[in-house]
């Protein structure tokens, strides 16, 4: 039940359960947050928007990345925005970080606003995927670059690892076909997928033309 509950929470966290949930998040996604920061070059001033931000954890991965730039991180969960408010404090405080309440679907951004989007481990729940990463582009900058980073790859040899918790959350697995095939769709350019041996662990990276 402790571990139904928890899970449960992973789309849009609340209550007492969603804080054990950003909590377990902020340290299960660390080490492959890292691995994925290591296919992006980020340069000082950069403007960089994390969507889905958790805990925040990632927004401060990139606040020690971005120099004299800034840090924009979206949740559609208060509880999250609230969290991640919290944990990054001075970096909210000196202006190096920000977080809003917002869907993907519906970013209050103006367009060309960011060098960088990154999104660890939410793509999963994005409601309407296509044109979620066509939302996403509008935010980018011409040349600015996506990641996308995922935990729960689908593979031809073991297409089920990953069914019980795709029922219970309703989500899907992504294959590295997926994620490209669907990038291309939404007019995405040199578009690179990675794999840690290993691990089922997957990133993309996508330029906006």
């Amino acid at each position: 039940m402790k571990y139904h509950k928890l899970v449960e929470n992973a789309a849009k966290p609340e209550g007492f359960w969603g804080k054990l949930m950003i909590r377990s998040m902020n340290k299960g996604h660390s080490a492959l947050t890292d691995w994925a920061l290591t296919h992006v070059t980020i340069e000082n001033g950069y403007r960089v928007l994390d969507v889905g931000c958790g805990g925040g954890r990632t927004v401060s991965k990139l606040c020690d990345r971005v120099g004299s730039g800034k840090v924009i991180g979206v949740d559609y969960s208060e509880l999250c925005i609230r969290k991640s408010e919290s944990s990054n404090h001075k970096q909210v405080l000196c202006g190096k970080a920000e977080f809003r309440q917002a869907s993907v679907s519906q970013l209050p951004f103006e367009s060309g606003s960011f060098d960088l989007v990154t999104a660890v481990e939410t793509y999963y729940f994005w409601p309407d995927k296509l044109n979620d990463l066509l939302e996403v582009q509008r935010v980018m900058r011409h040349g600015g670059k996506l990641l996308l980073v995922f935990e729960m790859r689908r593979t031809a040899d073991d297409p089920d690892r990953w069914k019980p918790v795709e029922e219970r959350l309703n989500i899907k697995a992504v294959s590295r076909s997926d994620i490209r095939d669907i990038l291309l769709r939404a007019g995405y350019q040199n578009i690179r997928t990675y794999t840690k041996s290993g691990t089922s662990w997957l990133c993309a990276t996508a330029e906006k033309e």
